[in-house]
């Protein structure tokens, strides 16, 4: 083990006595013993372990941090409600005012409903389309939180998933439109919903998330777009705005409170109003906390150029990173939308793969910069031209010493 990491690595070693793990399952140490597992402190574009080494974060908290860290007009609207009150058992006209400017901004909303995260904010969203249309089956695709449903047939995750709700709970290949109309065409009359992320790593051809929804309303079923990651990245009405394509439903967390926890359903109001026929409630969700904090990143966004500097930000990075990559003779891609950057690495041996994959990470984060290995990253409002040029040298520096290792 690195001494760079030594408190990191004791603290751990504690905690795997108390917390199953040690950390939650996306926290664990990347490249054990070579990554930092714990934070002390953040700041803009910057996050410092607990044994004093500092990072470019292009993690953002998973997504969460749009802005920057402690980015103080969020804070401080924070703090003002905090000052009010902010949990009560009556609800708040705050949240009437959030709700209105995400019916403002986003295409499908006509209503609302608030949650703490997007596990609630995706499942809610099923939930709903289970009691509009009266089915039971489910299509997904893509990463969907942690509840058994969105488990159900992701390999490596579905353990403790009752086989029942396996059986409900279908998928797809994505970008490819006959797979998906294979599913609907076996299980006719019987599909609720298709619930899917606009994209990953891998961009949606041309017409493909306009057939899937045609696919959806022949059928009778209702296009749920989860854009718990693309809301307020892609654009100010996320990515069905950039895409031009509306569904009927949308779930949305993340970003939307930089860094604070809020969830959202909105859609259709003939829709989204058959939830008052079930339960979907929770003690936390009518806390104005996140809602004050959501109130004043939206206004940011609408009034600063936010969208237009992540964008800028993020194609920057990959042009960056193309030419650090570019005449290494690896087969190494840089993919996904410039807000949502990733580099992807395709060595023919996947154990090969998997070395050369973690001595890249392991040279990144030993020269001060902060990537997750298995998915995507995240650019905030905060980043610089300075960062991605030094991010990008790092990243050249790091390809070189893995080839030399590994090659």
């Amino acid at each position: 083990m690195s001494n760079r990491y030594a408190k990191s690595y004791e603290i751990f070693e504690k905690a795997k006595q108390i917390i199953p793990g040690g950390v939650t399952k996306a926290r664990v140490p990347h490249v054990p013993g070579r990554y930092p597992v714990y934070a002390d402190k953040a700041e803009g574009a910057y996050v410092w372990d607990v044994d004093g080494n500092k990072y470019i974060d292009w993690m953002c908290g998973y997504g969460c941090i749009l802005l920057g860290h402690r980015y103080k007009p969020v804070d401080n609207a924070a703090k003002a409600q905090i000052d009010k009150t902010f949990m009560t058992f009556l609800a708040s006209p705050v949240q009437n005012t959030l709700a209105e400017m995400l019916i403002a901004d986003i295409p499908s909303a006509e209503m609302v409903r608030f949650c703490k995260s997007g596990t609630d904010a995706t499942s809610g969203a099923v939930r709903i389309a289970r009691i509009y249309t009266g089915r039971d089956k489910i299509v997904r695709w893509g990463y969907h939180g942690w509840a058994d449903w969105a488990v159900s047939n992701f390999h490596g995750f579905d353990v403790g998933v009752p086989q029942v709700v396996r059986d409900l709970t279908l998928t797809f290949e994505y970008n490819n439109i006959d797979s998906l109309q294979k599913v609907f065409d076996a299980n006719k009359g019987q599909i609720a919903c298709l619930i899917m992320m606009p994209f990953e790593t891998e961009l949606p051809k041309p017409g493909f998330l306009e057939k899937a929804k045609e696919i959806c309303h022949k059928n009778g079923a209702v296009f749920i777009m989860d854009e718990v990651r693309s809301s307020y990245r892609m654009a100010l009405g996320g990515a069905q705005e950039y895409y031009k394509v509306t569904p009927d439903v949308t779930a949305l967390s993340k970003s939307m409170a930089n860094g604070y926890s809020i969830g959202g359903i909105v859609g259709k109001k003939e829709i989204m109003e058959v939830i008052t026929k079930g339960l979907f409630s929770a003690t936390f969700f009518v806390s104005t906390l996140e809602m004050a904090a959501a109130i004043a990143t939206i206004n940011i966004i609408r009034n600063e150029p936010v969208i237009k500097h992540i964008w800028d930000i993020g194609e920057k990075l990959q042009k960056g990173l193309k030419g650090a990559v570019e005449g290494k003779g690896v087969n190494v891609k840089v993919v996904g939308a410039p807000p949502m950057p990733f580099v992807q690495f395709n060595l023919e041996d996947k154990e090969q793969n998997e070395k050369f994959k973690m001595e890249f990470y392991a040279e990144v984060a030993a020269n001060g910069v902060y990537f997750h290995p298995n998915h995507h990253w995240f650019v905030s409002y905060s980043h610089t031209q300075e960062h991605v040029n030094r991010t990008v040298e790092v990243c050249e520096k790091a390809l070189k010493k893995a080839i030399s290792i590994c090659c």
